[in-house]
């Protein structure tokens, strides 16, 4: 029953990835698509490729979370925790609020193998690694623009304002990693007047539940101390390996931009589109982003669109590739997911008996 379940749900975020995706594409316009690939010739195929590195760094991050002291969390095959990666970034990118698609879209494909509880919160240590990652990579670009880039005082003050709350925001990330955050944070919705009728009732009757997850998330932090630096290091490496794009988008229109120039423009862009998390693809406000980043550079602003629309057209690709690996699984993981369930009905089936024998 729950594997039906786990098939309908797996169905259905393949289904809402596919029509996001069409959608996404019929925005941009074919003719866009087409003559923006030309424009930018086989460096097209380039921009596409160095996206692999990228989530192959995510996917090892993600890996090393999961891959805790227990021998049952360090059986599943790296590959398939990379399609669930890439699949939920694909999810991710073509929905409103991200994390709403691709987070649960993880869950379900990882709760076969590690049990709910587990895959809860290894997807939630990851979001909150991801956003950490963000957070740092933002407090490094910032230095890096007040340290390398000519400005007015009034932009530097500024900046130092955003440094500050940046370095607030991470610290409330360090106590969510030492003490949890899924009791915590469904407590909130209780006090929600709208919400609170629906999640109170729902907290209480999964208070055990939500208790482990949130030792799982401390544990992490607090007895894996080596393993969080380095999914935290990794996810911020990748962090910086995105800035290169715009670097390789500009060179086909003969714009030559230093490596700093391409960290403070993608991370300028990044920081807008995350404040307006809520939009799909980022729709306007990656424009916005990257044309206020170029002009703030003394760059051509009508650029802005240009690196914009190549990025839409790398990451629907992407998308494409993530929301077809949606179907696939690989004969081994289905081997594996029937072995773990056989041994939780044994276990549950022993359980049962040993409780009627009493």
């Amino acid at each position: 029953m729950t594997k039906n379940k786990s098939n309908i749900a797996r169905n259905l975020f393949f289904l809402f990835g596919m029509i996001a995706m069409l959608l996404i594409a019929y925005g941009i316009g074919f003719k866009a698509i087409v003559e923006h690939v030309r424009r930018t010739g086989w460096w097209f195929f380039a921009i596409i490729g160095m996206w692999l590195p990228i989530y192959l760094v995510n996917a090892l991050a993600f890996n090393t979370i999961i891959r805790d002291n227990n021998p049952d969390h360090r059986i599943i095959p790296f590959m398939h925790v990379f399609k669930v990666v890439l699949s939920g970034f694909a999810l991710k990118a073509a929905t409103p609020l991200g994390f709403v698609g691709g987070d649960p879209y993880k869950i379900v494909e990882l709760k076969a193998l590690l049990g709910v509880e587990k895959a809860t919160s290894s997807v939630v240590l990851y979001t909150m690694t991801h956003i950490t990652a963000h957070c740092i990579f933002w407090v490094l670009s910032i230095i890096a623009t007040v340290v390398f880039m000519p400005m007015k005082q009034v932009w530097v003050i500024t900046l130092l304002l955003v440094l500050l709350s940046f370095i607030l925001v991470l610290f409330l990330i360090w106590g969510a990693y030492r003490k949890g955050l899924a009791v915590k944070f469904f407590a909130f919705l209780g006090h929600i007047p709208l919400l609170k009728r629906w999640f109170l009732p729902w907290a209480d009757k999964y208070k055990e539940q939500l208790t482990l997850i949130d030792t799982q998330i401390s544990y992490l932090y607090s007895d894996r101390r080596k393993a969080f630096f380095k999914a935290l290091s990794l996810e911020v490496v990748a962090r910086i390996l995105n800035c290169l794009e715009v670097y390789v988008i500009l060179r086909p229109v003969d714009i030559e931009v230093s490596l700093i120039q391409s960290v403070v423009i993608y991370a300028f862009m990044s920081l807008f589109t995350n404040i307006l998390f809520f939009s799909p693809m980022q729709l306007g406000t990656r424009e916005g982003g990257f044309v206020l980043a170029l002009r703030a550079l003394s760059l051509p602003a009508r650029l802005g669109l240009y690196v914009s629309l190549v990025t839409r057209v790398r990451e629907l690709v992407w998308i494409g590739i993530g929301v077809l690996l949606m179907k696939y699984k690989s004969k081994s993981v289905i081997k594996m997911e029937m072995q773990i369930e056989a041994k939780r009905n044994h276990h549950a089936a022993g359980e049962i008996a040993d409780g009627s024998s009493l």
